[in-house]
């Protein structure tokens, strides 16, 4: 149970906010109860240790056992020094928990039926981001976004610059198309699962869908956009190397 809380601090270090960061803990359920009973139980502690809410945010992977919790913070300094905190911070949480009826049980409950995957870290390219605007969104108008569209790219062999140049067109396209959505493009720092990802946010899958086909009508409808597209389709600068689909679970905002 250390060893779980030790990897956890990690993630719950983060501070809320307009992130030039962000941390991924991933988990995977085959019973949703005992992991999820568990996981509340953990952040209630960790919300009584340090005093303040924690500010992160729960979501599940459409269609499978999947679970992201997920954190941001401003600097990598932040996390170095709120993580030199980590070891006392263990120390407490594992103290609360212990006290806990049965918590052997539901620890055991939990181990049986969660497969912790670990944490990834990413930096946001804010250059090539529109996140921004959803960051000043307060936290109630923030809580009605509850879809997440995440695409993940390698790049091919024209290179991280075309790529990037092409995401940077595509922006311009659409701030002149008037194409207003939330996204961030990520690198990662330590992460193995592609080059890139891109997050697109709104409020629901459908909104989404018709946000996106109400968005493609306007670029399709743009020669600079179709002579982009052209270029891209006989010469990729990148390929999708696989898409999720996120939903918010409001009961597990910490």
């Amino acid at each position: 149970m250390k060893k779980f809380i030790h990897t956890l601090i990690f993630i719950l270090s983060f501070s809320f906010g307009f992130s030039q960061y962000v941390a991924i803990f991933e988990a995977e359920t085959n019973n949703q109860n005992d992991s999820m009973n568990f996981m509340d139980m953990m952040m209630s502690s960790y919300k009584d240790v340090l005093g303040k809410d924690l500010n992160m945010v729960t979501f599940q992977k459409e269609g499978s056992g999947t679970h992201y919790f997920v954190r941001s913070y401003a600097s990598l300094q932040e996390w170095v020094d709120e993580d030199n905190m980590s070891e006392e911070v263990d120390a407490k949480v594992f103290a609360k928990i212990s006290q806990v009826e049965n918590i052997q049980e539901k620890y055991q409950a939990f181990a049986e039926a969660t497969d912790v995957k670990g944490a990834r870290l990413y930096k946001v390219m804010d250059d090539y981001s529109t996140i921004s605007g959803y960051y000043d969104l307060s936290i109630e108008e923030k809580m009605e976004y509850k879809y997440r569209r995440v695409v993940l790219y390698d790049l091919n062999d024209s290179g991280e610059q075309a790529f990037l140049a092409d995401q940077k067109l595509n922006m311009e396209i659409d701030a002149k198309l008037g194409n207003d959505y939330y996204y961030a493009l990520l690198r990662p720092v330590f992460a193995t699962d592609a080059d890139f990802m891109l997050v697109l946010i709104d409020k629901s899958r459908f909104d989404y869908h018709k946000n996106w086909s109400d968005r493609m009508e306007k670029r399709f409808a743009d020669d600079s956009f179709n002579t982009n597209y052209e270029k891209n389709q006989k010469a990729p600068v990148s390929s999708v190397v696989d898409e999720w689909n996120l939903t918010l679970l409001e009961q597990y905002t910490y």
